[in-house]
């Protein structure tokens, strides 16, 4: 799968920018934002960018029928694993391979903890133009020897010999959380820096001259319940923190990278565990609104069909699709986020590649209470930017706490990812204005509509529901 032009070109115009900054000139001149000069944006519906890529763990039964409803559900890529299709080799993966052909869905097949297995079947892949590579869920950077998984180091070699053969297979490494650093995996203690750039070395530099998708993934999950404590209901401390850190290293690496991020779609561990909470519509929209705040391209749902009951599943857990194949509240819920997604997504994909930070705002609904107020989980950021930092904004109010994704498309112009990031459970809405810099207009995606507004003072007061995010881009 190529990579689109325009998208190619936009390392280079970046590049382009900072040295022109070097050289003392104005990057924002570059974006017209100068009072009363005409800034005319692309027509960016006549481009067409890489798609969004909206993926699914735990595959559904290898029926037409079965592959048709995750499609229509808005996915267009999904990861072959599960009982319902049985390891690499099965002959499950090979139909269900010959459906996504049929259906033009992208497959990635899981290698994890079979690496042997991809030269007996890599032949018969490639045959489908639905394959585009394999996966690999959850190595650390040496030889697990407590469940003997693969380390990067393992996995590197085999990654080099296979793409030196099949320079257009891809291969998606899914990494640890950040807060599974603690855990023993019976190699040398790393922080998650050094994590990182393992991940680059052994991994991301085989496909630097590639132009098939070089990427880099994680999964981390950011909803939690627990009965027993004052508040109940709250997200990880350190979910803002592991997005953070892979887009930044996207954003700063030497190599062209496709970020993926994973999230909960469904309640998953122990009755009494803390994951064990059922995504509300909200929670997804949360999540999905947030990965695009940090500028991924990709998002993936854990999980798509529900997995056995075993391990970290319990009988009462259930995904997008129930065990006996049922859809439920969760696949309506996640159609939804998908369907409003994608009615924006060929615009944000013109900007997304430009990511340049994520800049909280604390609500005055919190900072007037107290002065001392912070959000846990936006204070875990390790690199937050400052709304000075944001071209072409003076300031941005908000009654209730929000974080806005930053970034650039090839021509400098600006686009802000706005979310209301606020436990759901709060049932906070959101009153916040954004004040801009000579800016007479913003095109609005909302609901994933564009509207087009007139700036009353170059302010644009915005609603958020619950959730709920929007995509604004101001011009004149």
């Amino acid at each position: 799968m190529k990579r689109n032009i325009i998208k190619r070109f936009l390392c280079g115009t970046l590049t382009l920018n900072v040295l022109l900054m070097t050289l003392g000139c104005n990057k924002t001149s570059l974006s017209s934002t100068t009072k009363g000069e005409e800034n005319m944006l692309p027509n960016y519906d006549d481009v067409q960018a890489d798609p969004f890529i909206i993926n699914g763990w735990f595959a559904p039964e290898p029926t037409e029928e079965a592959f048709k409803e995750y499609k229509d559900c808005g996915f267009n890529y999904i990861f072959l694993i599960g009982t319902n299709v049985g390891s690499v080799g099965s002959s499950r993966i090979e139909t269900a391979l010959s459906i996504c052909d049929k259906l033009d869905i992208k497959a990635f097949v899981d290698v994890s903890r079979a690496l042997p297995s991809i030269d007996a079947v890599i032949e018969s892949y490639v045959k489908h133009p639905s394959f585009v590579g394999f996966n690999y869920d959850e190595p650390v950077i040496y030889k697990n020897t407590i469940n003997n998984a693969d380390g990067l180091v393992d996995i590197g070699p085999v990654v080099q010999k296979m793409h030196e053969k099949y320079p257009n297979v891809e291969f998606l490494v899914n990494l640890n959380p950040t807060t599974s650093l603690s855990y023993n995996w019976g190699t040398p203690s790393f922080t998650y820096e050094e994590y990182l750039e393992a991940q680059q070395q052994y991994i991301n530099s085989i496909y630097a001259e590639s132009d098939v998708y070089n990427w880099i993934s994680c999964d981390d999950y950011p909803l939690f319940y627990n009965e027993g404590a004052k508040t109940e209901y709250y997200l990880k401390t350190t979910w803002l923190q592991n997005l953070e850190y892979l887009s930044v290293a996207k954003r700063d690496s030497d190599y062209k990278l496709t970020s993926n991020f994973f999230i909960q779609s469904m309640a998953y561990g122990s009755a009494a565990g803390k994951r064990n909470r059922i995504p509300s519509y909200e929670d997804l929209r949360l999540q999905v609104y947030t990965v695009l705040a940090f500028g991924y391209d990709s998002v993936s749902y854990f999980c798509y069909a529900t997995p056995p009951v075993g391990g970290e599943f319990v009988d009462r857990q259930y995904a997008l699709i129930d065990r006996d194949g049922n859809q439920t509240d969760l696949y309506r819920n996640s159609k939804l986020v998908n369907e409003e997604i994608r009615k924006f997504s060929n615009v944000y994909m013109q900007f997304n590649d430009g990511w340049q930070g994520v800049c909280p705002v604390l609500g005055t609904n919190n900072t007037s209470k107290d002065p001392d107020y912070y959000n846990k989980t936006i204070d875990s950021m390790t690199t937050p930017l400052s709304i000075n930092k944001l071209s072409g904004i003076k300031n941005v109010t908000s009654d209730e706490d929000i974080i806005i994704g930053y970034m650039k498309d090839e021509k400098g112009n600006s686009g802000f990812m706005v979310v209301n990031y606020n436990e759901t459970h709060l049932n906070k809405k959101v009153n916040l204005n954004m004040e801009f810099n000579g800016f007479t207009k913003a095109d609005l995606y909302q609901n994933g509509e564009r509207t087009t507004i007139d700036l009353s003072n170059n302010s644009l007061p915005i609603k958020l529901n619950v959730g709920e995010g929007v995509f604004v881009i101001p011009h004149n």
